[in-house]
């Protein structure tokens, strides 16, 4: 594909062009170097049998997010990744969130499967978003799949959320 790094290869399989290639496209459109690429390449593929493997492919979706927001020029510098934020939750003083923008206070959080597996699970996402919100940040999850899948749908939301916070919320 023009604008992809040649020695980071694509898959060839018909279901992933199906699930990526609007993803793909994004990210030539926007500029892709090597590192994103092979980040990308990496957080698309099927992870490992094993909650290790999954771990890893959710690091993997944040480090992505986080690197490509890093590339473009609306959101370049503006998020931390893994932030810990001074919020007391489940008995801890600190809070983490996936990705700050401190100076917008949002919050952007990506839900690998885990988050989808129990009721409890649901509910501490639940809880995180409350806290977050009763400390004057708004909150946006996605499914870390959805990062590979819709990087479109994921970063216009984003760039929404950013323009939203700039005018200071509902009117």
């Amino acid at each position: 594909m023009p604008g992809w790094p040649a020695d980071i290869p694509l898959p060839v399989d018909p279901n992933w062009k199906e699930d990526y290639t609007s993803s793909v496209i994004r990210l030539t459109r926007d500029g892709v170097d090597r590192p994103l690429a092979s980040l990308f390449a990496h957080v698309t593929s099927s992870p490992a049998d094993g909650a290790e493997g999954v771990d890893r492919a959710r690091s993997a979706t944040e480090a992505f997010l986080f690197l490509r927001l890093e590339s473009l020029p609306e959101t370049a510098g503006r998020f931390a990744l893994n932030a810990q934020l001074p919020i007391p939750f489940d008995g801890c003083g600190r809070l983490e969130a996936d990705l700050l923008c401190a100076d917008a206070r949002l919050v952007v959080e990506l839900d690998g499967d885990q988050h989808l597996d129990s009721d409890e699970a649901y509910r501490r996402d639940r809880r995180k978003d409350l806290a977050l919100q009763e400390h004057g940040y708004l909150v946006i999850r996605f499914l870390a799949r959805d990062v590979g899948r819709r990087l479109d749908l994921v970063l216009d939301t984003i760039l929404r959320a950013l323009a939203h916070q700039r005018r200071g919320g509902p009117s």
